[in-house]
């Protein structure tokens, strides 16, 4: 998997519709994962503390019958449910989704049947994984970016935050791993590579004996 740079993700976000923009930023600029954003609720996002609870994740399943459904189920580890600060960004593309909302809820009335998720369909039903992972590719290829899948909007959180040099285990924390084993197995392409910076502080060390 790949990741996007800020420029790519500004690229992207110029020109979309309310929902996608919310959800490119929240994935970009929080890392979560493409379930974790279908089935985060509004109760979830506290816009006073300026935080975001993950707690929730929306996955098919099958019914008695063998159809397929959409459930949304608590995370099951301690270390995936966390608690996000929202950037202004988040912040703002929240609100701004809310507002759509209410109004799709004034104009549906009874028609609309309120999950309340904060990224669901018009009239407010969860929105399956597949139409999603469609819809978002063709908005990166008419963005000039080629294809690209939900779940890489993590890798590039993953890698933006790395790039910025900062300690893999606050990563891991971040985007809910067990540790920060699991973040180097799953995102070893999107961690920036350390090494040489060990060798620019070795030499600056020996310089300076060798001065002396």
């Amino acid at each position: 998997s790949r990741a996007m740079n800020p420029i790519q993700v500004r690229r992207l976000l110029a020109g979309l519709t309310p929902w996608w923009s919310a959800w490119v930023t929240v994935g970009a600029m929080l890392g979560l994962r493409p379930g974790e954003l279908l089935g985060l609720g509004w109760d979830e996002v506290d816009f006073k503390a300026g935080v975001i609870r993950v707690r929730y994740a929306l996955h098919k399943e099958k019914d008695e019958q063998g159809h397929g459904i959409l459930v949304r189920a608590e995370l099951k580890t301690k270390r995936s449910k966390r608690t996000c600060e929202m950037p202004q960004a988040v912040r703002a593309a929240l609100l701004t989704l809310r507002k759509i909302q209410a109004a799709d809820r004034l104009r549906l009335g009874k028609h609309y049947k309120d999950h309340g998720l904060v990224f669901c369909d018009v009239s407010g039903q969860p929105m399956w994984p597949a139409s999603v992972w469609r819809w978002y590719k063709n908005l990166t290829e008419a963005a000039g970016l080629g294809h690209w899948t939900p779940r890489e909007l993590r890798h590039t959180f993953v890698s933006i935050l790395s790039d910025e040099g900062m300690d893999i285990e606050r990563i891991a924390d971040a985007v809910g791993h067990a540790n920060s084993s699991v973040t180097r197995t799953v995102y070893r392409h999107q961690l920036a590579d350390k090494t040489s910076d060990a060798a620019r502080v070795m030499d600056s060390i020996w310089d300076q004996a060798g001065g002396q």
